[in-house]
């Protein structure tokens, strides 16, 4: 089963970059309201797509290489990539089974609902 993994700027490139899944990189403020809306949002879609995708979360605050990188103005922002490519950016929080429909829209058979 997938989990949701933090991802700091030295751990970026092991953990996203090198992934054999589809991953959902997020970046969120170390914590308010927005960490506490969308946290429970990603821990579910964790739990129906498992293994399939990794998602991986950057708090903006004390990751700024990867945050700046990314061009991250605003959070949330979730970055979907397959294979190391970009397939879509989603800003905002949003439920969970608009956030599974728009990750099998972008990355199609490669993941597998369970």
């Amino acid at each position: 089963m997938s989990y949701v993994v933090p991802v700091t700027d030295a751990t970026y490139h092991a953990r996203v970059a090198n992934s054999p899944t589809p991953v959902l990189l997020v970046f969120l403020p170390a914590s308010g309201d927005v960490r506490r809306a969308f946290s429970p949002v990603l821990a579910e879609v964790a739990q129906r797509l498992g293994d399939s995708l990794t998602i991986a979360t950057v708090d903006v605050t004390t990751n700024p290489v990867t945050t700046r990188g990314w061009g991250v103005t605003q959070t949330p922002t979730s970055v979907l990539l397959d294979q190391g490519v970009m397939q879509r950016v989603l800003l905002g929080v949003r439920p969970a089974d608009r956030l599974v429909e728009e990750i099998e829209q972008a990355v199609g058979p490669n993941i597998a609902t369970h």
